[in-house]
């Protein structure tokens, strides 16, 4: 009897000290995460609210995109979803985190890009050349490929290199959420009336 109790006492010891190293973690992200240049406000994602994006998520997927004519998949969301630590950072209209990677690309059945979002370096390189079609100012078609079966409109992980240099948590990733998440965030924050904007990046804990 006496063994079980100092058993139990070092488990409760045990997850009081992992306890406090997550709580300390979170803390140093929150302060990395406040010093990112055009920074408004952040919230991680536990419990009822990280439900709730999940639900918004499956929402937008069903829904498909341009208009629910293609289906799409945002890989992106779900790998920062599926880590320990989920968070949603809110960010002026005005600032740009993400580097030259590609937030949208259509592929076909064969994995094939046939068509993707286009940075304004790429848009100018793209103009004017055969077999592009610009289906808006930033999103091209590659028209001269031949397509293997059904497109699908993929939204990939991003990189999130702000959080890299924080001990204790690796495999940080990144993405895009859905319009319908979005809003929610920004009404639940109190940012319903503003152009401000939502990132969802997840990681996962080296305790």
């Amino acid at each position: 009897m006496r063994k079980n109790r100092i058993h139990d006492i070092f488990i409760i010891t045990d997850d009081l000290v992992l306890a406090m190293r997550r709580e300390e973690i979170l803390e140093r992200v929150k302060e990395k995460v406040e010093k990112i240049p055009g920074y408004v406000d952040m919230t991680f994602l536990e419990g009822k609210l990280k439900e709730n994006i999940e639900d918004y998520e499956r929402e937008a997927e069903t829904n498909g995109a341009a208009g629910g004519l293609m289906p799409f998949r945002n890989i992106g969301v779900w790998e920062s979803l599926s880590k320990e630590v989920s968070m949603i950072i809110v960010f002026s209209s005005d600032t740009v985190v993400l580097g030259e990677e590609r937030p949208v690309i259509m592929v076909d059945e064969e994995n094939q890009i046939i068509g993707e979002f286009v940075n304004e370096e790429r848009q100018n390189e793209l103009k004017g050349k055969e077999g592009v079609h610009f289906l808006s100012d930033d999103f091209v078609i590659y028209s001269d490929l031949e397509v293997v079966g059904d497109p699908l409109f993929i939204m990939p992980e991003l990189e999130f290199k702000y959080l890299e240099d924080i001990e204790g948590i690796k495999e940080v990733t990144a993405g895009s959420v859905s319009t319908l998440s979005d809003h929610f965030i920004r009404c639940r924050l109190g940012y319903e009336d503003t152009k401000h904007w939502t990132h969802l990046v997840g990681f996962n804990l080296q305790l």
